[in-house]
């Protein structure tokens, strides 16, 4: 055991005998850190080494994971709270976090998304790979449909309606949603179908397929992510174009609450995150281009 399990052993011990807490509460907690101090051993770093810019890496990594909503974020970084005010207690970490762990700022952690030219440069590295039709497809179901890549390796055969140019993939809570298709997204997926996908001996009624005909895994999506992001300056997931096709969205003039239905949001609330995305984009073209901000008298 890590002495960073350790140290997390120690204050759900503190939790349970000098603050009472109940066993359902301290139960939370372990759930919440668990992740972070799997990150640390990852990482191979010890909490007294940890310094603000890693804990930063770690906040923002948090804040756009797919699966946690603003709410569950700001949970995680009260426990996170709690558990490095105890460590800075017992001597066990040395730098302020106070200002980097109040009640989140969602905005500052704002999760990652592609330019438009940075997602071109992405396309034009697929259409070299060794497997061009199947890895532009995949794409087009992340940024250009927005799914997630859970959604994305998921969706089947049948979800496909491209004579009409929808798509109509199975969400969260195995709930199923419109999404419209645009005419390039459908060239290329149909490329994919009738071109590529029947040259892996398909033994799967999934759209994506690795080469053996296999439904493709996760790990399988995320090494063509970073194949094809390489060239970028950008920590890339697949979960950054489901971002960056929101972004682009709202930029384009979309509404929030369509963009909630395309997205699969339950919440509107979780949608929003996008409009200080959104916001930060007029800040910096209002910059670019607004004759003062250029210099101009």
């Amino acid at each position: 055991m890590s002495f960073n399990n350790n140290r997390l052993d120690a204050f759900l011990a503190h939790l349970g005998v000098e603050r009472n807490l109940s066993p359902k509460t301290i139960q939370s907690y372990q759930e919440d850190l668990r992740h972070f101090v799997t990150w640390l051993d990852d990482k191979k770093l010890d909490l007294k080494e940890l310094t603000p810019p890693q804990l930063d890496e770690f906040l923002t990594l948090t804040a756009s994971r797919e699966d946690y909503s603003p709410t569950s974020v700001a949970r995680h970084f009260s426990s996170l709270r709690g558990f490095l005010k105890y460590m800075q207690n017992q001597g066990e970490y040395d730098f302020s976090t106070e200002s980097m762990l109040a009640t989140p700022k969602l905005g500052h952690y704002l999760p990652a998304y592609l330019t438009r030219e940075e997602v071109d440069s992405v396309f034009e590295s697929a259409a070299n790979s060794k497997n061009p039709l199947r890895d532009i497809a995949l794409f087009e179901l992340l940024y250009s449909a927005g799914l997630r890549i859970s959604e994305a390796l998921g969706l089947k055969l049948s979800h496909l309606d491209l004579d009409n140019e929808w798509l109509t993939p199975i969400g969260k809570g195995n709930k199923q949603r419109l999404i419209p298709l645009g005419s390039k997204a459908k060239e290329n997926l149909k490329n994919w179908l009738e071109l590529g996908r029947p040259l892996t001996s398909p033994k799967a009624d999934n759209v994506i397929l690795n080469n053996r005909g296999k439904p493709m895994s996760r790990m399988g999506a995320w090494k063509i992510v970073q194949q094809h992001t390489a060239q970028l300056t950008k920590q890339v997931s697949p979960h950054t174009f489901r971002h960056s096709f929101a972004t682009h969205c709202l930029e384009a003039g979309m509404d929030l609450r369509v963009l909630q239905e395309l997205l699969g949001h339950a919440d509107i609330s979780t949608t929003q995150i996008y409009t200080h995305i959104d916001k930060e984009f007029v800040k910096q073209e209002h910059r670019a281009h607004h004759p003062r901000e250029m210099g101009g008298k």
